[in-house]
């Protein structure tokens, strides 16, 4: 049992005050000798003296202290009586109990009974049939605690019959009641792992419970406390509403409260003549300890002393309809201080929904429709999506800062009601699938806007359509965009990622991607935009490059540098499934990995495998301005059909670092073919290996010339034909830097 410090000092005011009154009642019984001073105060004390005096003792009140009893908060005050009615040609007694109630938190209940009882010897027996009605609503405190939402604190009123017994003796009591609620005895939102109701999501399901039950108890009186009448009660309690069941979540199918038991001790004690006292504390594994104190005054006396008295006593049960609750929490948007909203799509629903949990919509361009707020979240279940993919063509956000989620992501979204939470998992990660149809900008299946975050799905962009794709007017400077966690299978002549002339200050992150491709895997072209991708690009026999990157002016893209997750101030997802690395096997584009004609920019690609290419491995070409850096790290170009490595026309630093190494199968083509317009090589190279056993100048193994200085180092094994190369022999390098090279001694 919890009793707060305000509970407590109500409890000792109502008190003192009760005495105080008491007090003047007995001074004015001993007034005997005189008559009652007079005014209408007085004259209301003195009839009230006579009343508790000799009148038939059936009025009590009392306060119930408890900070957290048995399915309730709070404590509350009760105006009560017990009144007798009739007696039966069997010697019964019948009587009615009614007892009114106010809490702390302003709610009424009460209880109304029929009671008889008899005398069986120098016994009681006594039976009683109630109906109980609780309209104690706003029990459930939620200061402090932002995101309620329109569902309040969510409680409700309930109804219940209740059917007590009782043997009452000289050496103790035997007592048991029966609780069945009627009519609605339950109301849930959400449910246990499903954090969705209507348009919201809920940090915590909500549930209001009247539960049915059942109690029994034995008291025994304390011979050393005789002259209080002090008894000792021990019992127990099984309580549960399995009339409804959980409709969705881990717990679908289930009751909403299963049934569970639990014990209690309660002290009773007839302080002096018209006042009782009790203290139960009771546990159990769904409330754990829970309990109360009850200070009563019962005038004309307590009905607790001895059997006889007991006939005039009320039955002891619970007052309050004992509820399971919990308040739902709704998620609310820390950026706007209002509750997220989500559309929910999911192709297997029913038609004619309208985007809710309950109702969801059939297709995406429904939801578009839907999703016109900042920060509105379409959440795309799997549905059927695996045999008949939702349709996606220029799928655009209808405003800035929305998210579209697939079923099971990992994501956790910020809230300032619970923090960071995972809404979105489901038992199985297999993600929606989208498939691009044709569309009217020929763009992308998903195209991204300021501030967007994807997460979690698999894109088919089989139609002429990149899978995400955005451009200088979808993104405008300055945002931030999102994309975690996506599969996208690429036809031939179609980019994985395609983003085309996006404007300097736009920032676009690609975490944990896959991308399959018979295409570009990703593609930069035109703009300054800073892009990240951190991922797997793979490609067998593709058409298009695994990396294109061309045109962008004082841009940055970085291609597998780091192994950063999804992480803004509304999401993060720290989950990693992917490898960060390119693949690319039997390409037959020109160059598996391209980079040109950018200006000023900085490139960096790493984690790159590339094995028998038709052609080149890599291209780097026409790159221009002092400030342009193109570095590649772990580089590894495997059987090159031409050169596995040519760079021309640049301007700025070339670096390849790492455990990078260059292989070609050309035996008229060098490994390595470098002709520049200015630029600084930082080239150190693990292993190059050439076919080109040609001495005669601009054949070799290595070919260097132009404007170029720096250095152009392999530190472990330069192969030329299959036996050790030399640079007198292997190398040409007409530079004017002029570039200094090293190789292995052989």
């Amino acid at each position: 049992m919890r009793l707060s410090s305000t509970h407590v000092r109500l409890t000792l005011a109502i008190a003192i005050l009760i005495v105080a009154s008491v007090g003047t009642v007995q001074a004015q019984f001993g007034q005997t000798a005189m008559a009652p001073s007079g005014g209408l105060v007085n004259g209301a004390v003195a009839r009230f003296a006579e009343l508790d005096a000799n009148g038939p003792g059936w009025m009590y009140w009392g306060v119930n202290a408890a900070d957290r009893g048995l399915g309730y908060n709070g404590s509350y005050m009760t105006l009560g009586g017990f009144i007798p009615m009739s007696e039966d040609d069997l010697g019964g007694f019948w009587s009615a109990d009614l007892r009114s109630h106010l809490s702390v938190y302003g709610g009424f209940f009460s209880n109304v009974g029929l009671v008889r009882k008899q005398f069986m010897g120098g016994t009681i027996l006594g039976v009683g049939v109630y109906w109980d009605y609780d309209g104690d609503l706003n029990q459930y405190p939620t200061a402090g605690t932002l995101g309620t939402g329109p569902y309040g604190q969510f409680g409700h009123a309930y109804n219940q019959i209740g059917v007590s017994g009782e043997w009452l003796t000289d050496f103790g009591n035997l007592r048991s009641n029966g609780y069945i609620p009627v009519g609605t005895t339950a109301s849930t939102l959400g449910a246990p792992g499903s954090p969705f109701t209507s348009n919201y999501l809920l940090c915590q399901y909500g549930l209001d419970a009247a539960l049915t039950g059942a109690d029994l108890e034995v008291g025994a009186y304390i011979p050393g406390l005789a002259d209080w009448a002090g008894m000792i009660s021990v019992g127990g309690y099984a309580l549960g509403n399995s009339r409804y069941d959980w409709s969705a979540g881990t717990n679908a199918g289930q009751d909403v409260v299963p049934w569970f038991g639990g014990v209690y001790t309660r002290l009773d004690l007839t302080l002096i003549k018209n006042w009782d006292f009790s203290l139960q504390y009771n546990n159990d594994s769904y409330f754990d300890s829970t309990g109360f104190a009850r200070l009563t005054y019962r005038m004309g006396g307590s009905r607790r002393r001895n059997v006889p008295d007991q006939i005039e006593q009320p039955m002891m049960r619970n007052e309050h309809i004992v509820r399971a609750h919990q308040t739902p929490v709704v998620a609310y948007n820390p950026e706007t201080s209002a509750a997220y909203r989500v559309i929910h799509v999911d192709s297997s629903a029913a038609a004619l929904g309208n985007g809710t949990a309950q109702a969801p919509v059939r297709t995406l361009a429904d939801a578009q429709t839907l999703a016109t707020n900042p920060y509105d979240i379409v959440y795309v279940h799997t549905g059927n999506s695996a045999t008949t993919p939702y349709a996606a063509s220029d799928w655009t956000f209808g405003n800035v800062n929305q998210f579209l989620i697939g079923e099971g992501s990992t994501l956790a979204l910020n809230t300032s009601t619970c923090g960071y939470k995972q809404f979105f998992t489901s038992p199985t990660s297999t993600r929606p699938i989208l498939e691009s149809t044709a569309g009217v900008t020929a763009a992308g299946a998903v195209i991204l806007r300021n501030g967007a975050v994807v997460d979690h799905l698999q894109i088919e962009a089989t139609a002429g359509l990149a899978g995400i794709a955005a451009n200088n007017v979808s993104l405008t400077s300055p945002t931030t965009t999102s994309v975690n966690d996506v599969l996208i299978n690429n036809a031939a002549g179609v980019a994985g990622v395609g983003l085309d002339n996006v404007a300097s200050g736009v920032t676009a992150n690609f975490t944990n991607m896959l991308v399959q491709n018979q295409g570009t895997g990703l593609s930069v072209t035109g703009g300054g935009a800073t892009v990240n991708f951190q991922g797997t690009i793979t490609g067998t026999s593709a058409a298009g490059n695994a990396v294109f990157v061309d045109a962008v002016t004082n841009g940055t893209v970085n291609v597998n540098t780091t192994t950063t997750t999804l992480n803004t101030g509304l999401a993060r997802n720290t989950a990693v499934t992917q490898q960060f690395v390119i693949q690319d096997v039997g390409s037959t584009a020109a160059a598996a990995i391209v980079v040109s004609n950018n200006q000023d920019s900085t490139i960096s690609i790493g984690q790159a495998r590339i094995a028998t290419p038709t052609q080149q491995g890599v291209q780097v070409t026409s790159n221009t301005g002092p400030a342009s850096v193109v570095t590649f790290t772990n580089l590894n170009v495997v059987g090159a059909t031409e050169e596995a490595f040519n760079s021309s026309a640049n301007e700025g630093t070339l670096q390849i670092n790492g455990r990078s190494s260059l292989a070609s199968l050309s035996t008229s083509l060098g490994a390595f073919t470098g002709d520049e317009a200015g630029a600084t090589y930082d080239i150190s190279l693990e292993t190059l290996a050439s076919a080109n056993t040609t001495a005669s100048p601009g054949v070799a193994a290595v070919n260097l010339a132009g404007t170029t200085v720096g250095a152009f180092d392999i530190t472990d094994t330069f192969l030329v034909g299959g036996t050790p190369g030399t640079v007198a022999g292997n190398v040409t390098n007409t530079t004017t830097g002029p570039v200094a090279v090293t190789v292995p001694t052989p």
